[in-house]
Formats: C-alpha cells, structure tokens, sequence
C-alpha cells in the first residue's frame, strides 16, 4: 500500500478524529495535549500543534487557556419555527416544558439555564423593536444554556420595565420558567397571539465565541418579537447558536 502522502500533521488530525467519531474521546472529554501527541506518535512539539489547529479549525476541539483542549460536542437540535413555541403554550405544572426542552428532547428537570437579569434603558436599536421611545425602561435577561454541562446557545432578552418590575419575572429566581417566555407573560396576564423571527448569519463576538466555546465559524443570530395583539411585549436581540450546532426547519402553509 503506498504510503500516505499527507504532511504528518494532517494524518494525525485524522486518526484523532476517528477517535472522536467512534467515541473513544467522547462529548467534552479532555483531549491529549500537544506533549502527549508529540509522545505518541513520535513527531515534535509543532507538528503536534499543527494536528491541534487542524482539528480547532474543523471544530472538533475547543481550547481554554491554561486548561487545555476538549472534545466539542457535535450537537444537532432543531428549531421548528412554525411548531415550537407550541411547547410554551401548552406547558402546565404538571407538564412543565419549553420551546427549549423540546428542541433538545430533554425533560424539564434538565432544563437550567443560567441567568443574569438587569435594568437598562433601550437603546435606539431595541426600542424600535418594541416601538417605544429610547430610554423607556426594561427588564434585561442575559441567559446561557447548557445540554449537560455543554453550553448550546444563549439570549439576551428584554421586557418592559412597566410591564414586570417587581414581579417574578424581574426576580431572580425565574429560570427556569415553566413555558419559557410565553410562561413569563401568561403569569402575568398576557397572551403571545404571535411571533417574530429574523436569522442573520454573522461571525461571533469575543464573549459569544468564548461563552459558546467557539473555535471557529459563524454563528446564526435570531431576533425575536413577541406579540399580544398589535403590541410588542418581549424582544429578543439576539438568541445566538453556534453555526454548526441548529437546523431550521420552517413549515409555510401555502
């Protein structure tokens, strides 16, 4: 058999890989060091490097400074625009779910995200969203989730400040919420009647590629409106995946 052409570096990034495919270094497991790969396959420090940044680059791998590198998980959740707040609106105390739960087909007791909830003015950006003036007071919440231990996506979110100052939903013991945000505004008397969604494609910022364990690669950007009638009572700017990590599917009935 002739002998394989590549450079050094690229063979080893595939043999890692198989690795990885076949679970032998399994969803968010430590990887083997640049040391370790110099160790093992008997080649110097650089080229173990060179095999490392072969697989950052694939998204295989994620390093954190002074931890070192994990495996990525490759996860697949799916975003059915048209179906799945339907989880929202139907959750009940005995049936708690969410839009998120069932993109992920988990239980809600799996379901933890967490939350960092603020007051802000609007800026011109957000307030166009809602429809009021710049500076009208809200209700801001920053949320990063996980799937065990693993961070999927997160949102920033607002509400008005007239409409949920000094109720659970400003509190900080609000998430997890039974129905999501549509749950937040039913305890409060408001009934979604529709929503929102625009998807951008951009690359991520600093925090984003960090929070979300980015090694490379765009992510999709979602800002949502929710509706009570004509009025615009959440906003989303933005709900932010990693690029490789949702499929959208949208129903359109015609």
């Amino acid at each position: 058999m002739a002998a394989d052409p590549r450079p050094r570096y690229a063979q080893i990034a595939d043999e890692l890989g198989r690795r990885i495919d076949a679970g032998i270094l399994g969803n968010g497991m430590p990887f083997p060091s640049d040391k370790e790969i110099q160790a093992e396959f008997g080649v110097a420090r650089n080229t173990a490097r060179q095999a490392l940044a072969v697989l950052r680059e694939q998204g295989r791998i994620h390093t954190i400074k002074s931890r070192g590198s994990f495996v990525r998980p490759r996860l697949k959740p799916v975003r059915v625009a048209s179906s799945r707040y339907r989880a929202d609106v139907e959750s009940t105390p005995e049936n708690p779910q969410t839009s998120v739960t069932h993109d992920y087909g988990i239980r809600f007791d799996q379901h933890n995200p967490d939350a960092v909830i603020t007051t802000e003015p609007a800026s011109p950006e957000v307030a166009e969203l809602f429809d009021v003036d710049p500076g009208t007071g809200l209700v801001r919440r920053d949320l990063v989730f996980r799937l065990n231990g693993w961070p999927t996506h997160m949102s920033t979110s607002y509400y008005l400040a007239e409409m949920v100052a000094g109720t659970s939903v400003a509190g900080p013991g609000s998430e997890p919420a039974q129905g999501g945000a549509i749950g937040h505004l039913r305890s409060l008397g408001v009934r979604v009647t529709r929503v929102v969604e625009t998807v951008e494609s951009r690359m991520p910022t600093a925090r984003e590629a960090e929070v979300l364990r980015m090694p490379s690669g765009p992510v999709l950007a979602i800002t949502r409106q929710m509706y009570a009638g004509d009025r615009v009572v959440e906003v989303a700017r933005e709900i932010v995946y990693p690029g490789d990590g949702v499929r959208l599917e949208y129903e359109i009935d015609l």
